[in-house]
């Protein structure tokens, strides 16, 4: 399959070359650019098309170094003060990110992290993404919270496909991120599920393409209190330069958790030439109270309805000129009041909840004496403990510590758990 694959880029890599030597500087590409790290590679995947030519992407097959042996546990690293060196989310593995100028006109390529998964290596033949040993799998003790929903709920990360989407079901995986989470947070998530999204970007405040995350002005300062501005330049640049590459498009932070295959199981349940708005829905009931999907737990938009949104996001009624931390309740209102498109009810045949807001931990603990959160639910109720989670789980929310993401992607995916088999996955 590799083989085949690399012989369909052939023609592609003698046009480019070609391309490259007549032209100084193309969109996305650097001609002055060297790095020893990554200056070859020898796939062809570092191909990719940009929107109007096929180009090489210099940065293809990066990954941080990773320092063996480790030093400490993986149960230290799971600590949030940990000092250890060797648990993939040092500052230092990610450094040099000043000198990587992709040029004002860059266009990401955001397809880079899947072909490599689908490669099976990165530039200088290391594994990638890089292997999670089994010590991961245990280091949690059998009381512990986040292990007994898991196991209890029987949530399984269903097996990554390693070939190319041929079918109406593309998703573009975007985050909204700052640079110090770069080494940290957005590592975490490149190196487990982004590769499982046919498409994966970090929108931040620093670009860097090696990840790729691309920085982006939008009216107003980088505040929390101003997300609805940021989110809408995000959504914008999506829609230009992406919206006919892919049929689903799905944004959280980058505190998420993501099972991809799950996800995309999940919107495969879908027309996605209709326009669906897909997540954790949230409405308290009241009469004229917002209907939206909650931005924690991240939603998808199949393309009909991110071009509706897009459509009208000038428009009086989406308040573009709004300035609130209320991102996922203005994209709703957006929907339902310009485009007639509001949430779906996303939950498994007993009432399970696919899309989280919280942790594994969180849900497990909830005992139902919030009353915020149960009148958000009050119109399909809450179920409590393992009953509040799918075994066909899409995410997690409020994972912090990169350790715990790393935990939460591997032991659903790689760690024999006895009558819950997560042993036969693909990653």
């Amino acid at each position: 399959m590799v083989q085949k694959r690399h012989a369909k880029y052939l023609g592609l890599c003698l046009l480019v070359v070609f391309n490259l030597s007549t032209s100084k500087r193309k969109v996305g590409h650097r001609s002055d650019f060297a790095s020893p790290t990554i200056a070859t590679t020898k796939s062809a995947n570092n191909i990719y098309y940009n929107g109007t030519h096929h180009i090489v992407n210099p940065w293809y097959g990066w990954q941080p170094r990773i320092k063996t042996p480790m030093n400490c546990s993986w149960a230290e690293c799971l600590k949030e003060d940990h000092t250890c060196k060797t648990c993939r989310d040092s500052p230092e593995d990610v450094s040099n990110s000043s000198s990587l100028d992709p040029g004002e006109d860059w266009i990401p390529d955001v397809t880079m992290l899947r072909r490599m998964f689908l490669d099976g290596h990165d530039a200088n033949g290391n594994p990638w993404p890089p292997p999670l040993d089994n010590d991961l799998c245990h280091v949690l003790g059998n009381n512990e919270n986040t292990k007994k929903l898991l196991d209890e709920a029987q949530v399984v990360g269903a097996p990554i496909s390693r070939t190319l989407e041929t079918k109406n079901n593309k998703i573009l995986c975007f985050i909204y991120t700052m640079e110090k989470k770069h080494a940290t947070s957005i590592r975490a998530q490149r190196e487990t599920w982004a590769p499982g999204c046919d498409g994966y970007l970090a929108f931040s405040t620093k670009s860097d393409p090696r990840i790729p995350a691309i920085s982006i002005p939008h009216r107003g300062r980088e505040e929390y209190s101003n997300m609805w501005q940021k989110i809408r330049s995000i959504l914008q640049f999506v829609g230009k330069h992406y919206l006919s590459e892919f049929d689903w498009f799905y944004m959280g932070g980058d505190d998420l958790v993501v099972y991809p295959q799950n996800l995309k199981n999940y919107l495969g349940t879908y027309n996605s030439s209709e326009p669906y708005y897909i997540g954790r829905r949230i409405w308290d009931t009241k009469p004229g109270s917002r209907r939206f999907n909650t931005g924690g737990a991240g939603y998808a938009l199949s393309r009909p309805a991110l071009q509706c949104l897009l459509d009208h996001l000038e428009d009086e009624v989406c308040m573009p000129w709004k300035k609130t931390h209320e991102e996922d309740q203005m994209a709703g209102l957006c929907l339902e009041r310009a485009c007639n498109i509001t949430y779906e009810d996303t939950r498994d045949d007993q009432r399970r909840e696919r899309f989280h807001l919280y942790s594994p931990e969180w849900e497990y603990n909830y005992k139902g004496r919030w009353g915020l959160y149960n009148k958000l639910h009050k119109a399909w109720g809450l179920l409590l403990g393992k009953d509040s989670c799918s075994p066909e789980t899409v995410n997690f929310h409020y994972i912090k510590i990169p350790g715990m993401a790393r935990y939460l992607f591997h032991y659903v995916h790689g760690c024999n758990r006895g009558s819950v088999d997560s042993s036969t996955t693909d990653v």
